[in-house]
C-alpha cells in the first residue's frame, strides 16, 4: 500500500510541499515586518515586508498550478509507479534548478 500512496504523491508532492513552505514563509516576512519594525516606522516595515512577501506569493502561484495539473490528470492514473518517481526526480531537479539558478548572471568577462 505504500508504494502506490506514494507513487500517487511523490510526482506533485515535490512541487506542492515547497509552494506551501514558501507561502508559510511570506505570511512569516509580513509577521516580522509587523513585529520588529526595526528603526523603520511600523507602516514602512510592514509595507516592506509585504512586498517582499508578495514576491514569494507569486513565485509560488506557478508551482501550484503545475502540482495541481499533475495531481488532477497524472498523479490518479495507471501510469507505472517508476514513470511517477521518474518525474517526480525531474520536477525535483528542475525546482532546484529554478529555486538556485534564478535571476543569476553568467560571469561573461573575457
Amino acid at each position: 500500500m505504500a508504494a502506490a500512496l506514494w507513487s500517487f504523491v511523490a510526482p506533485h508532492g515535490v512541487l506542492e510541499l515547497p509552494a506551501i513552505f514558501i507561502a508559510g514563509g511570506a505570511g512569516l516576512e509580513i509577521a516580522r515586518g509587523m513585529l520588529f519594525p526595526g528603526i523603520l516606522p511600523r507602516r514602512e516595515a510592514l509595507a516592506r515586508a509585504g512586498g517582499r512577501a508578495s514576491r514569494l506569493l507569486l513565485g509560488s502561484i506557478p508551482l501550484l498550478l503545475i502540482a495541481g495539473s499533475i495531481e488532477g490528470f497524472f498523479s490518479p492514473t495507471a501510469a507505472p509507479a517508476g514513470l511517477k518517481f521518474s518525474l517526480a526526480i525531474l520536477l525535483a531537479g528542475a525546482l532546484l534548478t529554478w529555486l538556485f539558478g534564478a535571476g543569476r548572471t553568467a560571469d561573461v568577462s573575457s
